[in-house]
């Protein structure tokens, strides 16, 4: 019988990764950085995974989170001699000082900064340290849950009234964040964890061009019901079909192994190792596969760290197919337009396109019909990019 507990996960994941541009900026201040390690290196520092998102006039923002993913990174695996949690807070300082020199030495650079979230994937947790909106998700068992704190107005706001940030009046604008990398010669950086490692778990790292126009309940489906390759390149297509207004950075990874029987003992998401305050077949079980003797990761690392996770989000593949079918009818409707902006465009292949929807709508099993829905998209806007732009010179916003 399987052993559900964290002790099994191995060093091996699945991972997919991608920045683009969106639909309406001139240039990309997202970066990202993925490393991941051979089973030696694994043991003492972990998979890293990072997304920043910078900010800055010109080309200050892209400097500042191309500054941030080559030294976070590369600083934390060289402070052999500190724990992991400590390394980790110490090259995002160390980091934070090297954008806020660069900034001070030219008035083309002054104030510029990124986000920076930061999964550090050990043999038993997951660390993260984080300053910004840009987020960490994990989902276990169709459980979506939002492991870092967004560093924006409408957050801190919500905190200090002890109130969902939906109920902060529309008029606070959304994209001020009130932390980040750079601008000050010192920052706060959270630390959040450790959490647990299960087999099946996957991480969603993103920037909020992803968040601002996609909802967490169908990034849940998504991530749900899609391997990491297929659902990296869907999110980024569905941003842009929903405008893209910012640049769209996603990284995902996905622990390897089988979920089932985590799910099958916890029947949530909120541990693997069985002995929660689920009820008496959790704790038996987690009795039965060596649970109960084994030593908090806390021992290990320190902490708990921080308040996460701060957002809980089911997975429901019905209302994302819904959602997804939805999106691709009003795809098929730019076909018979005359002033569609898809009209420029002769390489899309119009009925596999509706024969890929066909299939969805005739899947009878939701998650099926979200892979099928989900490769119709990604064909239709491939075939968009691989194809000549207009007169202007440049692809046409949707």
């Amino acid at each position: 019988m399987p052993n559900p507990t964290g002790d099994n996960v191995t060093f091996e994941v699945v991972q997919a990764a991608l920045s683009d541009v969106g639909m309406r900026r001139a240039n990309n201040q997202d970066s990202i950085a993925v490393a991941v390690s051979d089973e030696q290196q694994w043991r003492s520092r972990g998979h890293f995974f990072m997304v920043a998102d910078g900010m800055g006039a010109h080309a200050a923002g892209e400097l500042a989170s191309k500054l941030a993913v080559d030294n976070v990174p590369h600083t934390y695996h060289k402070l052999r001699s500190l724990q992991a949690p400590a390394a980790l807070r110490q090259a995002v300082h160390k980091a934070n000082k090297l954008i806020h020199d660069k900034g001070q030495s030219s008035a083309e650079f002054n104030g510029m900064g990124t986000t920076c979230s930061c999964l550090v994937l050990l043999p038993r947790a997951a660390l993260i340290a984080h300053v910004g909106d840009s987020r960490v998700y994990r989902l276990r068992c169709g459980q979506l849950e939002q492991l870092t704190f967004d560093h924006s107005l409408v957050w801190e706001m919500a905190a200090a009234n002890d109130t969902p940030d939906e109920n902060i009046p529309a008029c606070i604008p959304k994209n001020v964040i009130t932390r980040s990398l750079g601008p000050h010669v010192m920052v706060n950086v959270d630390l959040e964890g450790p959490y647990e490692v299960c087999p099946g778990d996957k991480f969603l790292l993103c920037s909020d061009g992803l968040t601002g126009v996609v909802d967490n309940d169908l990034l849940a489906g998504l991530l749900d019901c899609l391997s990491p390759s297929e659902v990296v390149a869907t999110l980024v297509d569905v941003a842009n079909l929903r405008g893209g207004p910012d640049n769209i950075s996603v990284i995902v990874v996905q622990v390897a192994g089988d979920d089932s029987a985590v799910c099958a003992v916890n029947g949530d998401a909120n541990s693997c190792c069985g002995t929660s305050e689920k009820g008496w077949l959790g704790k038996l079980f987690g009795s039965m596969f060596g649970g109960g003797s084994t030593a908090p990761v806390e021992q290990e690392l320190g902490g708990p760290y921080g308040n996460g996770p701060y957002r809980h989000y089911r997975s429901h593949p019905d209302a994302s197919a819904v959602e997804m079918a939805g999106l691709c009818r009003e795809l098929a409707a730019l076909e018979q337009e005359e002033d569609s902006p898809l009209a420029e465009y002769k390489g899309i292949d119009w009925p596999a396109f509706h024969e890929r929807c066909q299939q969805a709508a005739s899947a009878g099993d939701a998650a099926k019909a979200i892979e099928h829905y989900a490769a119709a998209v990604r064909t239709l806007m491939a075939q968009v990019r691989s194809t000549q732009p207009d007169e202007s010179g440049v692809h046409r916003v949707f």
